[in-house]
């Protein structure tokens, strides 16, 4: 007798696991930030560079926590 496969089993084996589920507040927080960020670096005086020491800084931490996130939700 031969072996007998399942071919849902074999499609489910072979399909990529689904991509995380995008993070609304994320894409809203850094369109308007990375904006800002072009600006500060448009317009180049003494204090845009501070402003954009601090955009950069956030931009850091907002990744940093984006992509913990999708660690997280790549585990499950």
């Amino acid at each position: 007798m031969g072996t007998v496969i399942n071919l849902n089993e074999v499609r489910a084996a072979r399909q990529p696991p689904p991509d995380p589920p995008i993070d609304e507040a994320f894409v809203a927080a850094w369109q308007p930030i990375f904006e800002a960020l072009e600006l500060v670096e448009t317009i180049q005086l003494p204090r845009t560079a501070r402003a954009r020491e601090l955009l950069l800084r956030g931009l850091a931490v907002m990744l940093e926590r984006e992509q913990r996130r999708l660690s997280q939700c790549a585990k499950r």
